[in-house]
């Protein structure tokens, strides 16, 4: 038998698990057996594999358990059958040569390490990290998870092992006696904040968690899921559920505290970017979540996406040149790291404008700070004020989030937008008032709701 075996959880990924397999066999098909667990797959994933590696395990599951549910019965499987490693890896993830034996060789050397990952970077671009582990955060404006090093070019980050709170599940590795001593991921997530639970009750456990970046994997990742409807579902209801599990490490009076000012922010940003679709969903995970509904999702079909943020932002931004001033954001007190990671993930953001409607001029000294982490740099932004094309250059102030603004009184050249381009108008009326205040008592309902039940 070999030492390792790495589970695939797949769904409907018959573009990319091939490659997940191949990856293994390739860097390390001398230490590793792969076993593919299908949820239930309606693409052709399974008849894929099966043609293409006859010999790997494949269990197709008669119906979809999430994420979650599919790396617990892998993990389950693994550890019952003796193997010594066992390691995650997504379907639309690949590991590089020396990953899968680097992770193996760091758990056998060290007895107080249980669950090691690499680097993730972007598949699309390598040089990308999307993270090296990541910790977990009360106060902080947007309580949740902080990802190291997300965003910034690979090639220089720091390669000293980062000891953190979860390694993600796309690429990860443990021995079989801590899956025989902690269990297996909890299947009532389904999808998200599993893989952070997990590590969190590994730690609990007395053994440390590590993400070493002298290895790397590649991750597609689902960026659009931060503005899909389930994704943000599974988010609200199972951050909830995360934290309740967790209540020496996290006091529920303090989670409490602190999950109401992030709804309060959530629901302001998402109200007045018109994303209705997203409200629903947050408000029924909250609401599932307070009755101590759990696994996959089995209420009505969310509404249809409106684009309502596009639309505020050519109403809001209109075609132009725009100074930027991030004088705000560089005197913030956030964290150096995440203040960098902000100002690289916003100027990104400023490649949705087109180059022949919108010019967006930067400092030149944080130009040059920022160019070599932003790889894929915006054309609508550069260090130069074309004051030629248009002396009426509008000041964008820029601020860390919009609950920090004391006053949105400006100038009549300039305006102000927040980290997350929530523009802010001057003025909110009593009717838009009442409708978020409306909102936020609903969502404050089913947290007392939930903290009750929990109690």
């Amino acid at each position: 038998m070999k030492p390792i075996c790495v589970v695939i959880c797949n769904f409907n990924k018959q573009d990319y698990v091939l490659g997940a397999i191949e990856s293994v066999q390739n860097t390390a098909g001398e230490l590793a057996d792969i076993f593919v667990v299908d949820n239930a797959s309606t693409d052709d994933s399974a008849a894929l594999i099966h043609q293409h590696y006859p010999n790997i395990r494949l269990e197709v599951l008669k119906e979809n358990i999430g994420g979650s549910g599919g790396f617990a019965h892998g993990m389950r499987q693994a550890q019952l059958i003796g193997y010594r490693y066992i390691a995650l890896l997504d379907n639309d993830a690949v590991v590089l040569p020396n990953t899968l034996s680097g992770m193996m060789e760091l758990l056998a050397n060290h007895n107080d390490i249980g669950v090691v990952g690499p680097a993730v970077c972007k598949m699309d671009n390598p040089e990308v990290v999307q993270e090296v582990g990541a910790n977990v955060s009360l106060k902080d404006a947007t309580f949740s998870f902080h990802l190291n090093f997300a965003g910034e070019s690979y090639s220089s980050i720091a390669m000293e092992q980062v000891d953190c709170d979860y390694v993600p599940a796309c690429c990860l590795m443990t021995k079989a006696e801590i899956i025989e001593l902690v269990g297996v991921f909890d299947e009532d997530f389904f999808l998200y904040w599993d893989d952070i639970d997990w590590c969190v009750r590994v730690k609990d456990a007395g053994w440390r968690v590590v993400a070493q970046p002298r290895l790397q994997a590649l991750h597609k990742g689902g960026s659009a899921n931060a503005t899909n409807t389930l994704p943000r579902y599974y988010y609200w209801r199972n951050k909830l559920r995360f934290f309740a599990k967790h209540p020496v490490r996290y006091p529920p009076h303090q989670v409490k505290h602190y999950i109401q000012l992030s709804l309060a922010r959530n629901i302001t940003f998402l109200h007045l970017n018109a994303m209705d679709e997203l409200l629903v969903a947050m408000q029924r995970g909250l609401q599932d979540a307070a009755i101590g509904i759990g696994g996959r999702y089995q209420g009505e079909t969310f509404p249809d996406p409106s684009n309502g943020k596009q639309k505020l932002l050519q109403v809001m931004v209109p075609p132009g040149v725009y100074l930027l001033d991030m004088s705000a954001v560089t005197k913030s007190d956030m964290s150096a790291a995440r203040k960098h990671n902000s100002l690289c993930r916003f100027i990104a953001s400023c490649g949705q404008f087109s180059v022949e409607s919108h010019r967006f001029v930067l400092e030149l000294a944080l130009y040059k700070a920022l160019s070599k982490s932003i790889l894929d740099w915006p054309e609508s932004v550069n260090n130069t004020v074309p004051l030629s094309e248009s002396p009426a250059a509008v000041r964008l102030v820029v601020v860390p989030h919009l609950f920090d603004v004391t006053s949105t009184e400006v100038a009549y050249d300039e305006q102000l937008t927040d980290l997350l381009w929530n523009l802010l108008p001057q003025t909110i009326d009593g009717a838009t008032a009442l409708q978020i205040a409306t909102v936020l008592e609903s969502a404050r309902q089913s947290v007392d709701a939930f903290f009750a039940t929990e109690a």
